[in-house]
């Protein structure tokens, strides 16, 4: 598996350059990068400029940086209720991901509209899934749910379950969000053995407290322990990417140095290693 850092709370939300950005992730040790769907407060792919495409991709080659994923903002559940206007574009960012070379495009589900049929929602929002899949498979891009969660339409294992079975599409997986499962005393490793199959990505936090209050921290710096995480994803073979998660609230120094000394120490306890980056191995030859 690979370790990567998630840039968004960085690059978009506090507007760091991506270039300083990317060189600061790259000298750590991390082997790939997260980017945004979008960019500033537009839920449209096309906010991200030419300029900004040609950057990002040929900074993180310069780099030897793998762009893993590309993760959107905008609940699907909640766009369906809207306007089409202000719809979830998830075929302009699996175009956007094909232009970057990233692999996978993530969505945020949402939650059931107030005063919604909930089955006949349902099978909209299945529907939906299916579509982008189909568009996805073509291109070959793995659409991925990010995880679960109390308020949202698959709030739960069984739910998530009964998802895949009825979107019925190969490339349409989970982002593995250890954290938050953690926060609703959902076990990580359990989740892991269940959906092993299904997990193409994750996203890696710390915390604080418990749901439904709790406070995000620099991995490392809260209760989770990625010991055993690490060890799940290894016992299932995944050889996807992890990437840290970090929010504007962390110096971005901080988030990507303490970030990668933790995560890397706990896999190392668990006896894994993260694929060196590109860059490292060819520093070595």
């Amino acid at each position: 598996m690979r370790l990567g850092f998630y840039t968004y709370s960085y690059t978009d939300r506090l507007r760091l350059p991506v270039v300083a950005c990317l060189e600061r992730i790259a000298r750590t040790g991390y082997s790939g990068i997260d980017v945004s769907g979008t960019d500033g407060p537009s839920t449209d792919p096309r906010s991200v400029s030419t300029e900004l495409r040609r950057l990002t991709r040929e900074t993180a080659e310069r780099l030897a940086l793998k762009i893993e994923a590309v993760i959107t903002h905008a609940p699907l559940a909640d766009s369906l209720a809207s306007s089409v206007a202000k719809r979830l574009d998830l075929e302009g960012t699996v175009d956007l991901a094909v232009e970057l070379g990233a692999e996978i495009v993530t969505f945020h589900m949402g939650g059931y509209p107030p005063g919604i049929f909930h089955d006949a929602f349902w099978q909209k929002v299945v529907e939906r899934i299916r579509r982008a899949a189909e568009y996805a498979a073509g291109r070959q891009v793995f659409l991925a749910v990010d995880g679960i969660w109390p308020a949202w339409v698959d709030s739960s294992p069984n739910e998530l379950d009964r998802l895949f079975h009825d979107v019925a599409a190969a490339n349409f997986g989970v982002n593995f969000d250890p954290s938050y499962l953690t926060i609703m005393e959902v076990e990580p490793a359990g989740f892991v053995q269940r959906f092993a199959s299904r997990i193409v990505h994750a996203h890696l936090k710390d915390y604080t407290g418990k749901y439904p209050q709790w406070t995000e921290r620099i991995p490392g710096s809260g209760l989770m322990d990625y010991a055993p995480v690490f060890a799940a994803l290894d016992r299932i073979k995944f050889a996807g990417s992890c990437s840290a998660e970090c929010f504007t609230t962390m110096k971005f120094e901080e988030a990507c140095d303490d970030s990668f000394q933790a995560l890397s120490a706990a896999a190392h306890k668990a006896g894994v290693r993260f694929d060196a980056s590109q860059r490292a191995t060819d520093a070595h030859r």
